[in-house]
């Protein structure tokens, strides 16, 4: 009985999850109609002529149609060749700002290859950055 309990309590501390842990693997597709794309997603999107932006999603505003939903996101500096790339960068949390307010229409945006590679929440130090911050750490 004893022995099960220290096992249980030594389980519990080795549950403490990794970064790598906390951020899932890269789906294999993103949703067409871009319902995935929420406040909080972290978001790796293809650019022309080459290389993988990451981007998170600050908030989702509505519009009435032709308009349409516009996307405010912070946009990082960093590229990735790869989505796998990109999340490795967002777990080691050491990125740049470019731009910490990026409006996008998003029925332009969805059309871009991307994939939502991890969720965390919008916090106010992400809504104060300015160009060439560090990217704050999650809190958790």
């Amino acid at each position: 009985m004893a022995v099960a309990a220290l096992v249980s309590v030594l389980g519990c501390n080795g549950c403490r999850k990794s970064d790598a842990d906390r951020v899932p693997p890269v789906p294999a597709s993103a949703d067409p109609e871009g319902k995935d794309i929420v406040p909080g997603a972290i978001v790796a999107a293809e650019e022309k002529p080459s290389g993988i932006r990451l981007y998170k999603v600050l908030e989702v505003n509505w519009f009435p149609d032709p308009i349409g939903d516009e996307l405010v996101m912070i946009a990082y500096s960093e590229k990735g060749d790869t989505y796998e790339q990109c999340r490795e960068l967002w777990i080691k949390h050491n990125l740049t700002i470019t731009l910490p307010k990026a409006r996008v229409a998003k029925h332009m945006f969805i059309r871009r290859e991307h994939r939502i590679i991890a969720t965390e929440a919008v916090s106010d130090a992400d809504k104060n950055l300015k160009p060439g911050d560090p990217q704050p750490k999650p809190s958790s």
